[in-house]
């Protein structure tokens, strides 16, 4: 389960002049083509919410090119993260940088515009030399230069300590938001907070909350673990009636966290639906759906006969009382066996078949948390 960004697109006419008089304290962006020219091309700013991170604006300007050089006067009061894009191609566009209040930059392209160069700035060239370096370092350890998946363990090396070497600069945010997700968790408040009112203040937010967020849901699961009490909760079932896990203390208890998208948790149903039967005297089997509206979940478990509790969780609910995020549960499916005195006594988060036959010795044994798997 993954949380996508809200975006908010804006069509904002900010350009002041193109190619012509000057407007004070407007930052200037030339572009600048090496061959062919499109006859328009699209100007986008990205700027963060501050109060949501997790949402974005996008401003979206149309431009017609007249000439082998563009000069474009923005009035910004704050720097945005900025690209280009060529509207009658399939490409991506030029990679989005961050354009300062009163910066004159030049971004260097052909007609796709997926190649551009950008110059004339302090963090553009503090940019390329982090690129730099980060190419040298990955030849060194024979890592390809391509590579950009965020579990290289030489990569996450080179970014950690180069954000940490530059903890005081822009480019710390650049090298940090670069890492995998753990290493963000970890590192982040090593940076100053100070750069959240420097250029690169919308990056610096997003990662920030990015940041926050994987952490407490790193120690939330490092609490979900076997020999730990199961945290309480109170959920409303399919009568709207709230079911708390206290209310089953005494009982051995198996939670299934799961959504209708989830292909590998519906495979899983018959058998538990099989454990439910021959365990329902000894065990209770919760179901609770992590990540659906009511008027889906509702004909979707009277239709597959969930012959046991079934628990809507709310996606909507960032507070501490929502379960999932408590226990930092951020993929699906999880299963966890509860003992009487309400400690985790196993705990699955791949759906691999074979775990509840397993469970059923461990509630055969009565021995609880201490026969853990």
């Amino acid at each position: 389960m993954n949380l996508l960004l809200n975006f908010r697109l804006l069509m904002a006419m900010t350009i002041a002049t193109i190619a012509g008089t000057s407007v004070a304290g407007a930052a200037v962006l030339r572009v600048v083509f090496k061959n062919e020219r499109p006859e328009k091309i699209i100007v986008e700013r990205r700027l963060t919410d501050r109060v949501h991170p997790q949402s974005s604006y996008f401003f979206r300007d149309t431009v017609s090119v007249t000439d082998s050089i563009v000069k474009l006067r923005l009035n910004i009061s704050q720097p945005y993260i900025i690209s280009v894009k060529n509207p009658a191609s399939l490409c991506t566009g030029s990679k989005p940088v961050t354009l300062g209040i009163d910066d004159e930059m030049t971004l260097t392209v052909d007609s796709i515009l997926e190649h551009g160069r950008y110059s004339g700035t302090q963090f553009v060239d503090s940019l390329d030399s982090f690129s730099r370096q980060q190419h040298e370092f990955l030849a060194k350890n024979n890592q390809p230069s391509y590579n950009r998946l965020k579990n290289s363990s030489a990569r996450d090396s080179f970014l950690t300590t180069f954000a940490l070497s530059h903890r005081d600069s822009p480019i710390g945010v650049i090298a940090l938001i670069h890492a995998s997700d753990s290493i963000q968790a970890r590192y982040f408040d090593e940076l100053s907070p100070e750069l959240e009112n420097s250029i690169v203040a919308n990056q610096y937010v997003a990662l920030r909350y990015r940041a926050h967020k994987t952490k407490a849901r790193i120690n939330a699961r490092a609490n979900m673990t076997v020999g730990k009490t199961m945290p309480d909760f109170a959920l409303p079932d399919s009568t709207g009636r709230r079911v708390s896990l206290e209310s089953l203390r005494g009982r051995w208890v198996v939670i299934d966290f799961w959504a209708t998208w989830c292909g590998v948790c519906l495979r899983g149903f018959p058998e538990l639906r099989k454990f439910s039967e021959e365990c329902g005297e000894r065990c209770t089997v919760l179901t609770i759906d992590i990540d659906d509206r009511e008027e889906i979940w509702r004909p979707f478990i009277a239709k597959l006969d969930m012959p046991w509790i079934n628990l809507l969780n709310d996606p909507t609910d960032h507070g501490e009382s929502n379960p999932v995020k408590a226990l930092g549960i951020n993929s699906i499916p999880v299963t966890v066996l509860i003992d009487p005195d309400g400690k985790i006594a196993a705990i699955q988060r791949d759906g691999k078949p074979g775990f509840l036959p397993k469970i059923k010795e461990i509630i055969a044994s009565g021995k609880g948390s201490e026969a853990g798997l």
